[in-house]
């Protein structure tokens, strides 16, 4: 009969089976996996190596299963090796993403402040708001609306409730920077004042009032993009935490279950 620990162990892989075929149907479906304002895919560039997760787990898991119902100790070998080189890629990954996400804002600063680029980490702005990508990420915050749903906020909400309300992304791309000196007219138009701007540096004369235009070339709205990234993966880093305590929790059942021979006659 098998031991108590091969059943939970079998339990740990059907859990780890169901999870896998979550992650893989829901990506091969929607491809995204971390989704702004509504469907707009403005932040996919976790989307490959976490499907090639979600399919290494589904693997794993069904290896698992075989392992202990064949009671084979060679492939219970390669499903804990499997386990064991999936478990230090994911770890690897939750070290690596939390180094590049611990340079931000202060956590005290308001969304409604515009963070400024100089405050994220050089991996960060090198990788995710580079020339060549911030062109479609423009494309998509403005496909979005993303200024759209700034303005229905600013319409409804009182100005204290506002502050709370408003994403980094909109205070950065749907504002101009704050030191230039324009005059608020509306959500989305600002006039310059008559005796000029406060500063003539790029970041003031990127903005246009136009609603494809704004301040969607502007640093302030790449830093409030990558703000939004950054508290979205470190919320990712936590669960990245806790589903790699779960794997060693597998991995640790898993030697624990090795079959023995008098195992594989039963």
């Amino acid at each position: 009969m098998a031991r108590k620990g091969d059943y939970f162990l079998c339990f740990l892989n059907i859990l780890t089976l169901l999870i896998s075929m979550t992650i893989v149907v829901q990506i091969s479906k929607t491809w995204e996996i971390i989704t702004f304002y509504g469907n707009a895919n403005c932040a996919s560039f976790l989307q490959v190596p976490v499907f090639i997760l979600g399919v290494a787990l589904l693997v794993i898991s069904v290896l698992g299963l075989m392992a202990l119902f064949c009671r084979a100790s060679p492939l219970h070998r390669v499903y804990l090796w499997a386990m064991f080189l999936l478990v230090v890629v994911l770890l690897g990954f939750t070290i690596f993403s939390s180094l590049v996400t611990d340079k931000g804002p202060k956590e005290t600063d308001s969304c409604a402040d515009q963070s400024r680029l100089q405050d994220f980490s050089g991996w960060l702005q090198g990788h995710l708001v580079n020339e060549k990508k911030w062109v479609r990420i423009k494309k998509c915050l403005i496909k979005a609306r993303v200024c759209q749903e700034y303005a229905k906020k600013l319409s409804a909400l009182p100005p204290d409730v506002l502050l709370e309300m408003l994403l980094p992304v909109e205070s950065g791309c749907c504002m101009p920077p704050s030191n230039c000196g324009y005059k608020f007219k509306n959500a989305t138009f600002w006039d310059a004042p008559k005796s000029g701007l406060a500063s003539k540096g790029d970041e003031c004369l990127s903005w246009k009032n136009g609603h494809g235009t704004l301040c969607y070339d502007c640093g302030t709205c790449k830093a409030g993009y990558l703000h939004q990234v950054r508290n979205d993966w470190k919320a990712l880093n936590i669960f990245n935490t806790c589903f790699v305590t779960y794997l060693i929790l597998i991995l640790a059942f898993g030697f624990l279950c090795w079959p023995s021979d008098q195992s594989r006659r039963l």
